[in-house]
């Protein structure tokens, strides 16, 4: 599924899904005999190619490469895939592709057929998260399409990835525009910040690398006991302002929190709770459409550095689209 010639990576997808769709194929067959009527095992492999799977990989960003015809050059013009086949430029590789479908001819097993179809689709899945979406940034825009369009992104439920990426976008813009810190790290949304030796989702660095400002971003209802363990963690780093980006506070919670952030400021941290939306609007205001510009690009970059899952790249790149 990764090899540098796109019809190799064509290949297995279009014939499996042949023989899948019809299991009298010979899925080593690539042509048809028009002129034998009794030729029962051949079908046109191109026009499945063609017809389907190009499109279907069109619409996943073009993981398999950008050919809309995968299979019109010379590599597929013949009857029937064979083993050390001196045509092909690499040889070994086209073995491999031949040695897997054998293994499906000679079981015709369709249980065993949809197995290695699962697992082509998986690979093809993995691909898909190594690669890099290009996002098509617009040459400007307005503070509440800006918010609109991360109103937009979080929709979806994601377990927090997307409000992480949202927030780690918005406080990397902050420090590139207005230069309170140098360099923001973030965690993996499936990481603990703990196992990773983070205080907090997002850590704002200083030029020598040190901790400024601590950021936990939730995308659920805060509770106390969120912001007793970032306390802990920030107090064991010598952090002393700490951001929580929550929708919502708990309600029974809600009076000890308050409670809890003047406790927290007599004992030497700044502790700030607010919603991702409300500090969103006055800081892209406030910034202009440079900060504005810079936050949609950060959101991009986080996408990609973070190997975040196709479907939340798939969704923003949509939503730039739209505008």
């Amino acid at each position: 599924m990764n090899h540098k010639q796109v019809t190799y990576r064509f290949c297995l997808p279009v014939q499996l899904l042949g023989k899948l769709a019809n299991p009298s194929c010979d899925c080593l067959r690539l042509q048809k005999q028009k002129s034998d009527p009794s030729d029962l095992t051949g079908w046109d492999a191109r026009s499945l190619a063609n017809k389907v799977v190009a499109p279907f990989n069109q619409r996943e960003e073009g993981i398999l490469g950008r050919s809309d015809d995968p299979y019109v050059g010379n590599p597929m013009r013949i009857p029937r895939m064979s083993r050390d086949d001196a045509s092909k430029k690499d040889i070994p590789g086209w073995n491999v592709l031949v040695d897997i479908l054998e293994q499906v001819e000679t079981k015709k097993d369709v249980a065993f057929t949809t197995s290695v179809f699962q697992q082509v689709l998986l690979e093809m899945f993995r691909r898909q998260q190594s690669l890099r979406f290009v996002y098509p940034l617009p040459p400007r825009i307005s503070l509440e399409r800006a918010l609109r369009l991360a109103e937009d992104f979080l929709q979806e439920r994601s377990g927090g990835d997307r409000a992480l990426v949202l927030c780690g976008a918005l406080f990397d813009a902050i420090g590139v525009h207005f230069g309170l810190y140098s360099a923001v790290n973030r965690a993996r949304i499936n990481a603990s910040d703990e196992a990773i030796g983070q205080a907090a989702d997002l850590e704002c660095l200083d030029r020598e690398g040190k901790v400024i400002l601590a950021v936990e971003v939730k995308d659920r209802t805060l509770t106390l006991a969120d912001v007793e363990g970032t306390l802990r963690k920030s107090r064991q780093r010598e952090i002393k302002d700490i951001f929580f980006t929550a929708p919502a506070i708990k309600a029974e919670d809600e009076a000890a929190l308050k409670d809890r952030v003047q406790t927290a400021f007599a004992s030497g941290q700044n502790l700030y709770v607010f919603d991702f939306f409300e500090l969103a609007r006055s800081v892209l205001a406030l910034g202009g459409e440079r900060i504005r510009a810079a936050f949609l690009c950060k959101v991009g970059e986080h996408l990609n550095t973070w190997s975040t899952q196709p479907a939340h790249r798939q969704t923003w790149k949509k939503l730039l689209e739209s505008i």
